[in-house]
């Protein structure tokens, strides 16, 4: 199999002033923040309600994926290798479409949009966080002696542009990535689109019509804020939405053959990985099994997380819990 890094692949440090910026947003950009962007974009919502426990395993285990996914691709570009390569095929084959699915899970789109809310719980996540960014290559400039101004320059147009990953396709040079922070702002254009299409009569062709401009408009530019991120996010919040207005879970409870085709889609959707990055809406060179395949892993890991809880914690009635939020 030829593996294919088409997703936030490492860049290499620069020289000068951009090496120490660099070296003090690479714990960002390597991490991604998982933690940070899960908290604010999928699971504070919860926190005023009671936990259903096998929703946060499941997201436990897709931050796990995402750390695990990263490191494997610092590791294979210093030494490649098969083991390596499985590994980030698995991981990036379903986390991050996790959390936009579960994110929709718990979304009410035919209420009126909260601008306040979630302005405040991501927008402004986004700019207290881009500004911790900026203090911290001011302080590196500082310590390596280096230009501040410079620095400063290089990180605020990155914050500027906010786009997860590099490209060559911006509306003006970015030399740089912000990192794990895309998240928040894809949220916040996927949950207001979502909230806008809710609204309109065949709410499924306005979703299924945003990804495909989403997704083929970033293929000749590369627009600011992540819009085209969260034009393409907003197909999983809406699947999201669609499993708890459908009870997906309770009929998969049900009928158990489906998580065997789901598992089997999966494997598929792994063997033939190539190359999957929500934040640069690059679905690889299989974007239709790409998209199936991120759908089957996340109820597959779903199904995992209610066994655990179930084995472990004792879990009981938490899907008849979810029916009811």
């Amino acid at each position: 199999m030829v593996f294919k890094v088409s997703f936030a692949s490492a860049i290499p440090l620069g020289a000068g002033s951009h090496n120490c910026g660099y070296a003090f947003c690479g714990v960002f950009s390597s991490l991604r923040l998982p933690v940070l962007a899960d908290m604010f974009a999928t699971v504070i919502g919860l926190w005023r309600m009671q936990r259903i426990r096998f929703f946060d395993i499941a997201k436990g285990i897709a931050i796990l994926a995402v750390i695990l996914g990263h490191c494997a691709i610092e590791a294979n570009l210093c030494i490649p290798h098969r083991a390596a390569q499985i590994a980030i095929s698995f991981c990036f084959s379903f986390h991050m479409p996790l959390f936009f699915i579960l994110a929709g899970y718990f979304m009410h789109p035919e209420r009126a949009f909260r601008w306040a809310k979630e302005s405040r719980q991501l927008l402004c996540t986004y700019a207290v966080t881009t500004l911790c960014v900026l203090v911290g290559v001011t302080c590196m400039a500082t310590l390596h002696h280096e230009s501040r101004a410079l620095a400063l320059q290089t990180w605020g147009m990155t914050a500027l542009y906010g786009n997860g990953d590099v490209s060559n396709l911006t509306l003006w040079p970015v030399g740089f990535r912000i990192g794990a922070i895309w998240f928040l702002l894809a949220m916040f254009w996927a949950r207001l689109l979502l909230h806008i299409f809710a609204k309109l009569p065949h709410t499924v062709f306005w979703v299924a019509a945003c990804f495909v401009f989403g997704y083929i408009s970033s293929r000749y530019v590369c627009l600011p804020w992540s819009v085209q991120s969260g034009m393409c996010a907003v197909a999983f919040l809406y699947l999201g939405y669609l499993a708890k207005k459908y009870d997906v879970l309770g009929r998969v409870k049900r009928i158990p053959y489906i998580w065997v085709a789901a598992l089997l889609i999966w494997i598929i959707d792994v063997v033939s990985f190539g190359g999957m990055s929500m934040a640069m809406n690059d679905y690889g060179s299989h974007p239709v099994l790409a998209v199936v395949g991120s759908m089957a892993g996340t109820l597959c890991v779903i199904g995992i997380s209610q066994l655990l809880d179930h084995m472990f914690l004792g879990g009981g009635g938490s899907v008849s819990l979810a029916k009811q939020v």
